[in-house]
C-alpha cells in the first residue's frame, strides 16, 4: 500500500518502506506505535509531513507485527483510514463525495471562482493531488488501478490541500 510493504516472516510480518524491501539487517527497528508515529511524521530530510499520503515517507525503518490486527493498526498509523477505505471499496460499500457535493459546501466566492475558471479543479488535481498524493481521486471520477497486487489508496473527498491550492 503506497510506499509500504509487509514481508511475511515465520511469526508475522515486517512492515517497512518499499524501497527497503530487500534490506537485510540494516534497518532501524521500531518497537512501539508511538515511535512509528514519529517516524512517519517526518520525511527523509526531517521536514514535517502534513499529508500522510504524500510520496515522501522516510526510508530505513522496520516494524515487526505478529497478527493481522497488529498489521492493520500499524497501517492505520502510517496511512490513517486507507485500509478501511480499501476494504469498503473491495466490498462495494465505500461512500465517497462527488465533486458537485464538495462544491455545494463551499462559499459562493469559491463556487464563482470555479465556474469562472472552467478547468481549475482538474488543473489542481493534475498539478497537486496527483503529484503529491498517492491516492486515487475517486470524487473526481478516477478509478483505482490494480497495480501489482497493491492495496489501493482512495481519496473519498476534497481535502484542505486541494482547497488551498485551488484558492492560490
Amino acid at each position: 500500500m503506497g510506499q509500504v510493504c509487509w514481508i511475511k516472516k515465520e511469526k508475522g510480518w515486517e512492515v517497512r518502506h518499499i524501497q527497503d524491501q530487500d534490506a537485510v539487517g540494516q534497518l532501524r527497528g521500531i518497537v512501539t506505535l508511538d515511535e512509528l508515529e514519529e517516524v512517519v511524521r517526518w520525511d527523509g530530510q526531517g521536514h514535517y509531513r502534513p499529508l500522510r499520503t504524500e510520496g515522501n515517507l522516510a526510508v530505513g525503518w522496520q516494524y515487526s507485527v505478529s497478527s493481522d490486527w497488529e498489521l492493520r493498526e500499524v497501517m492505520e498509523v502510517i496511512y490513517p483510514g486507507m485500509w478501511g477505505n480499501a476494504e469498503a471499496w473491495k466490498n462495494g460499500n465505500l461512500k465517497f463525495q462527488t465533486w458537485d457535493d464538495a462544491l455545494t459546501k463551499q462559499t459562493e466566492r469559491v463556487r464563482n471562482k470555479v465556474s469562472q475558471t472552467g478547468d481549475l479543479p482538474r488543473r489542481v488535481i493534475e498539478k497537486n493531488c496527483k503529484k503529491r498524493c498517492l491516492k486515487t481521486v475517486l470524487w473526481a471520477g478516477e478509478k483505482p488501478e490494480n497495480r501489482d497486487g497493491k492495496i489501493p489508496m482512495l481519496c473519498t473527498g476534497t481535502c484542505g490541500m486541494f482547497w488551498s491550492c485551488l484558492e492560490s
